[in-house]
């Protein structure tokens, strides 16, 4: 290997155990930092579950895979299986993603002599228990995370050391818009004289669906009447039951799994991210990416997205309050609407694309061959 880093070519092994049919933010960056990897010279493997989406998504962009039945924490016969693969392979860098995957990748690593091993961490998810003490005592090096906010909730733990915690904002796709019908999304309605305000992400209580869904009664006694429609899988009768409550029923759309998100985005008049929780929020840099104006919960990393007033608005969490003021904000006066979405845009272009992501995990990954220090 050579020693000057700019030239220097990795071998790196990213390994997440979801579930097979699991398409996510974490998935989704897991990918696109494989291939970028790939295509800038570096020899990048995905270890995942057998017919996983992921690796079938990998695959498709040159990377190779390697499917494994990975089942269980501190599985003997998976680390043996690993141990036997990274001695094969000898990558400099391992990139975990789940616990389980530290547990089982991190203590194969160890035993094959693999360099550096990260933790990918897009939440602040951790516990202050042994196994996780241990676990990132003896087979972790370093912490990858996408926000500043989750490197600083991780200040509780005073195990892990803030310097062995790196921070790489998340990258996305600009799209070529003049593909895009503006209309998708009004077909979903089935209304074309409303304002359309759209939402994504799984139905489950992270996203905070329900302040979406009771912004709109609101923006309804003030005779806006907009429509919501909110994409991604999960179970959507809760949901439903809730617009029925807040009398909305007629304006709040389910469109479930939807490999057409940025378009829809494209189509509706304003973005909201309801979220209680985050990491940096993927679907806000979507959204700006397509010229879509956008009002965000102030959950996660989201203030290192928008500048508020400038680029989006951010809100308290769990406010319907808060996000119907500033919807109407926008809704009642278009200029506004046209340039906190220019402004946005330019934003995501200057400072989130998949190419300075792919180009700051390179520089971390480099840097952390050359300057190891164990946590």
């Amino acid at each position: 290997m050579s020693t000057t880093l700019h030239s220097q070519k990795m071998t790196i092994v990213f390994m997440n155990s979801i579930p097979a049919h699991i398409w996510r933010g974490g998935e989704k960056w897991m990918v696109n930092a494989a291939a970028g990897l790939h295509e800038r010279g570096h020899t990048v493997i995905c270890i995942g579950k057998k017919d996983a989406v992921w690796l079938d998504k990998a695959k498709t962009r040159g990377v190779t895979v390697k499917p494994m039945n990975i089942h269980a924490d501190f599985s003997p016969i998976i680390i043996s299986l690993l141990v036997a693969f990274f001695l094969k392979v000898k990558p400099d860098v391992l990139c975990c993603n789940f616990e389980k995957d530290v547990r089982l990748g991190g203590i194969a690593a160890r035993i094959a002599g693999v360099r550096v091993i990260y933790v990918r961490k897009g939440l602040s998810l951790l516990c202050n228990k042994l196994r996780y003490r241990l676990a990132y005592k003896y087979f972790a090096d370093r912490v990858l995370s996408p926000s500043q906010f989750i490197k600083d909730n991780f200040k509780q733990y005073t195990w892990l050391a803030q310097d062995r915690i790196d921070v790489v904002h998340n990258g996305v796709e600009i799209p070529d818009v003049s593909t895009f019908d503006r209309n998708k999304i009004l077909s979903i309605c089935n209304d074309t004289a409303r304002p359309v305000l759209f939402g994504a992400g799984s139905l489950f209580w992270q996203k905070g669906f329900e302040y979406l869904i009771e912004a709109v009664s609101l923006l309804n006694k003030k005779g806006y009447y907009p429509h919501a429609v909110i994409a991604g899988e999960g179970d959507a009768a809760p949901y439903r039951e809730l617009a029925v409550k807040f009398k909305v029923d007629n304006y709040i759309h389910f469109a479930g799994h939807r490999s057409d998100i940025p378009e829809l985005m494209y189509g509706a008049d304003i973005f909201v991210l309801s979220s209680i929780d985050e990491g940096l929020p993927n679907v806000v840099l979507e959204a700006m990416a397509v010229g879509t104006a956008v009002v965000a919960s102030d959950a996660g990393g989201t203030k290192e997205i928008i500048d508020d007033g400038q680029n989006g608005y951010v809100v308290p969490v769990k406010s319907a309050v808060a996000l119907a003021e500033k919807i109407e904000l926008l809704l009642s006066d278009e200029s506004l609407r046209s340039k906190i979405a220019k402004t946005g845009f330019d934003c995501v272009k200057e400072k989130f694309t998949i190419a300075k992501n792919v180009e700051g995990v390179e520089r971390l990954f480099l840097k952390s061959l050359n300057t190891r220090h164990p946590l």
